[in-house]
């Protein structure tokens, strides 16, 4: 009854064993595939669940909100030139 508890117990901890080769050996595949202009340039911590992330991908810069809701983009690109709908929203500057 003992050898068939520890035959039992060597058999699931094998399974584990293995399990876990797996994953690290899928985590270090994904994580070679990932774009090389991606790159996150700095984040803000707002508070335990909020933050302010700033993003380059492509020469373009993103300012994106994170929070338990989801995630919002705070302002357009900066490289793209406002459209025309955008610019009659802002306020005239000349005043």
């Amino acid at each position: 009854m003992v050898l068939q508890s520890l035959l039992a117990l060597s058999a699931v901890l094998g399974l584990f064993a293995l399990m876990v080769w797996a994953m690290r050996r899928f985590q270090q595949h994904t994580g070679n595939n990932m774009p090389r202009d991606f790159k996150v340039v700095q984040r803000i911590h707002i508070d335990n669940k909020n933050s302010i992330v700033e993003i380059r991908h492509r020469g373009a810069h993103y300012l994106l909100g994170l929070s338990p809701g989801g995630l919002t983009q705070l302002r357009p690109d900066q490289t793209l030139p406002l459209s025309e709908a955008t610019a009659a929203e802002l306020p005239d500057e000349t005043t």
